[in-house]
């Protein structure tokens, strides 16, 4: 991101000031032509009848429960099929295969400077049989809803086609986390009694081998690599009497005795997905055909009433690296398959995902908020360096774009785009029509870069795994943002009071509680935990508080499950807190935290490195490195005064605002165990971690 963004502005600085004029008046006559050729771009327009001044409708007859404005002029409360004929995940890659005319299903690369070869659907449908034959004739498995069978690894082919196979003969997915730890990988394979779980590579299968004992049921370990089988794991394997199959091999028996398939019915368990355990064991969420089909008709709808064009398979090839396991690449995936699409997956490289971009050139980008939020912060970076004449062009460029964003003109092919955000545009392929993010709050002004710099629309959606993926959805067209849209077609919501928080839902703030086909059976072998989250109407209760706007739209604003006390009797939600700073360019990430028996809240702040640096320059002169920077006393309180600065502007209360930070170097991840795979803050871990830092703060402070 920082290489093209140097080049982009170096090729702006090096045009000397007399030919930068020259540039300018030439700009000048060419603005009238830019002014007409809008006029005449087609604009993103929702269908009749419907506004973005209503994006959540009351049902009539039930006060408090809201639906979505889509429906505002239909009986129905919701919708559970765009598609009469597509009921089941089976259906709809049937209907893939139709509108794609046999078309390119799933691509990978080989590296960096190979393009992209696709297997088509046919061929995808054609080895998923022979898969899911040999799942029946050579491990012995039962065709049906009551064998689940696990798939560990990085997305690609094998993964999909391994769904897929499980999907024509009625059995069950459960994804294991790429990054789960052994212990609960092993508390997974035994609570759903697996007997088949299909690897990535050698390193997984190791991983497996060396907790079998504690797996009683696994009899097959199938490689998705052929080379991931050594002679090692072969005798580790026979110790452990299970067998290891090699992928294709499975496939190329399955071909030869195909059994007949034995389609899912609607409310068919397709999926058991484990939630991320940010406080303790995993629960499996159970997700039937129904289910997914249900959330995927909503998305669709969205696109037939905002962008139809979207619908159609030559228009849909998605880039695929969200890890599987997560119910929102899940539904990327499948809404793929439904309209025809293609599928191109990266090559397991976060760090080269934009090479994989450019050589796919995909229409459809699922993205989480930390991506966009430092691509954000690239382009702001680039510009504090730039030269007046580059940041004028870039300025009045981003100005004119941003007038046809209010036009409600979304394209990538005006004067503006040719002269300064193509380079930009390329980076991600060239033909980014619609981002798609969710999972964690994104800043307003980052969601108005992507939409002038990408030429693209820019939705967010706010869910849970329990729903799905998604249970509202911003509307393309409503630009406001700090909110995450109204109910989707899916959806019934309401609010529930939190009186020890002080929400009443009479005053528009309470607990989000959400209902419709979309909403899990429950957890699996959890009945205690499933009536916790179910109440007796059917609605889920997020855990989320949330306000509701004029417009019908829901605002995330508090969260329920983490409140605290401090001394003073008064209680806090750290969440809402850590939100609040977040949108500082200081901070990368933080986590707030306190004790019951302190009075004062602390926070553990993971710097920005680009703008900790910028600012240590700036006041000593010389570059440091940031984990030096951190130590200083100097940027504890540069960046404890930018929180409660901030902090004061969104008018958080005195008791809210943190009194002390610490400064981290290293970023709160994955690998180290500090958020989920879903990036998720697993708060329990990270308070044990900086437990005796809190403690020495509180004290120094006393």
């Amino acid at each position: 991101m920082t290489n093209f963004l140097d080049r982009f502005y170096n090729g702006l600085e090096s045009l000397p000031w007399l030919q930068g004029t020259i540039v300018a008046t030439i700009l000048g006559g060419s603005f009238f032509l830019f002014l007409n050729s809008a006029k005449k771009k087609q604009k993103t327009l929702p269908a009749p009848g419907i506004s973005v001044e209503e994006q959540g409708v009351q049902v009539p007859g039930k006060p408090g429960v809201y639906k979505s404005g889509l429906l505002k002029n239909s009986k129905e409360e919701t919708i559970e099929r765009v598609f009469p004929e597509v009921k089941t995940l089976y259906d709809a890659f049937l209907r893939g295969i139709q509108k794609s005319n046999n078309g390119n299903c799933l691509g990978t690369r080989k590296d960096k400077n190979s393009p992209y070869i696709f297997q088509k659907y046919n061929d995808v449908w054609k080895k998923s049989s022979g898969l899911g034959s040999a799942f029946i004739t050579k491990l012995g498995l039962k065709p049906g809803n009551g064998t689940n069978v696990g798939i560990y690894g990085k997305n690609c082919p094998e993964w999909a086609m391994s769904a897929i196979a499980c999907v024509k003969f009625s059995m069950v997915t459960v994804p294991l986390y790429d990054t789960l730890g052994a212990d609960a990988v092993s508390y997974v394979v035994q609570q759903t009694e697996i007997e088949v779980i299909v690897v990535e590579d050698e390193t997984k299968i190791k991983k497996l081998l060396e907790v079998a004992s504690s797996m009683a049921t696994l009899r097959h370990i199938i490689a998705m690599k052929n080379d991931a089988i050594t002679p090692e794991l072969e005798t580790l394997a026979k110790s452990s009497n299970i067998q290891l199959h090699k992928f294709y091999d499975l496939v190329e028996y399955g071909q030869k005795y195909t059994q007949k398939d034995i389609p899912p019915k609607p409310d068919d368990t397709y999926i058991i997905c484990y939630t991320s355990g940010t406080t303790g064991t995993p629960k499996g969420v159970i997700l039937t055909h129904r289910n997914l089909i249900a959330n995927l008709s909503a998305f669709t709808r969205l696109c037939m009433d905002f962008m139809p064009e979207m619908t159609l398979a030559e228009n849909v090839i998605t880039i695929s690296y969200l890890p599987l396991s997560h119910m929102f690449e899940q539904g990327s995936h499948w809404s793929t398959f439904l309209s025809g699409g293609t599928i191109g997956y990266f090559r397991g490289n976060i760090l080269e995902l934009t090479n994989d971009m450019q050589a796919l050139k995909p229409t459809i980008f699922p993205v989480v908020p930390r991506l966009l939020n430092r691509f954000y912060d690239s382009v702001q970076t680039k510009l504090e360096k730039a030269g007046y004449f580059s940041n004028t062009l870039f300025k009045t460029a981003y100005d004119r774009k941003l007038v046809e964003i209010g036009q409600h003109i979304i394209r990538k092919d005006s004067f503006w785009d040719r002269l300064v955000f193509k380079k930009i545009q390329a980076q991600f392929g060239g033909r980014v029509h619609l981002l798609i993010t969710g999972s964690a709050p994104i800043s307003t002004h980052v969601l108005e870069l992507c939409r002038v710099t990408l030429g693209a629309h820019v939705i967010e959606g706010y869910g849970q795994t329990e729903c799905t993926a998604m249970a509202t959805v911003t509307w393309p067209g409503d630009y406001e943002g700090g909110h995450c849209g109204g109910p989707a077609v899916c959806t019934l919501l309401k609010l529930e009071d939190v009186p020890e928080m002080n929400y009443f839902a009479s005053e528009g703030k309470g607990e989000i509680l959400i209902k419709g086909p979309h909403i899990t059976k429950g957890y699996y072998k959890e009945p205690e935990k499933t009536r916790e989250l179910l109440d007796a109407e059917g609605f889920l209760h997020t855990g989320d508080v949330g306000q509701l706007l004029p417009n019908g739209s829901i605002k995330i604003i508090d969260r329920k499950k983490h409140i605290f006390k401090l001394a003073q009797g008064e209680y806090v939600a750290p969440e809402k807190i850590e939100n609040v700073y977040a949108r500082s360019p200081f901070v990368q990430q933080v986590y707030v935290d306190g004790d019951s028996l302190e009075t004062f809240l602390i926070a553990i702040v993971v710097p920005e490195p680009g703008h900790m640096k910028q600012w240590y320059k700036a006041k000593f002169g010389k570059d440091d490195a940031i984990e030096k920077i951190c130590k200083i006393d100097e940027a504890k309180e540069m960046v404890l005064k930018e929180l409660q600065k901030l902090g004061k502007e969104s008018k958080l209360n005195s008791i809210e605002q943190v009194k002390a930070i610490y400064l981290e170097p290293n970023p709160f991840t994955i690998e180290n165990g500090m958020l989920t795979p879903t990036l998720k803050t697993k708060r329990p871990q990270i308070r044990e971690k900086y437990f005796p830092i809190m403690k020495e703060i509180y004290a120094n402070v006393k």
